[in-house]
């Protein structure tokens, strides 16, 4: 630590994870639809009262998809500044994070569905 540096490097790399963060939300849609799915799943787990497993497996699946997002914007700019033009790598790059985020996603819709199906069942008397 610098002298007369009130802030710790540890606690300086929370700082710029969280500006990364603001910056995913800033430029990205995507996280913002994938967060308001994450509000209703957390609201369901409430309302449904899901156990301590069900809700370490939904949070898990939201921290998941929710960093995959980071991650897949933070590889769309990297290759955006690397190579500003049309190149078929630097398209297969940003497929491959964009894909690696539906398969997060489509994997946590299989999560959610094993957790709330068999509640919604119980609710409607099944």
């Amino acid at each position: 630590m610098k002298p007369g540096s009130s802030t710790t490097p540890f606690l300086k790399s929370f700082r710029y994870a969280l500006a990364g963060i603001a910056e995913c939300y800033r430029v990205g849609r995507n996280i913002r639809v994938q967060t308001g799915a994450a509000v209703l799943v957390i609201a369901l787990g409430f309302f449904f009262h899901v156990s301590a497993g069900e809700w370490c497996a939904l949070l898990v699946c939201i921290g998941l998809v929710l960093g995959g997002e980071c991650m897949n914007t933070a590889v769309e700019d990297a290759v955006d500044l690397a190579c500003p033009r049309i190149d078929p790598l630097a398209k297969a790059a940003k497929d491959l994070a964009a894909g690696a985020v539906l398969v997060f996603s489509l994997a946590s819709l299989a999560v959610g569905l094993i957790v709330f199906v068999p509640h919604i069942l119980t609710l409607l008397g099944w």
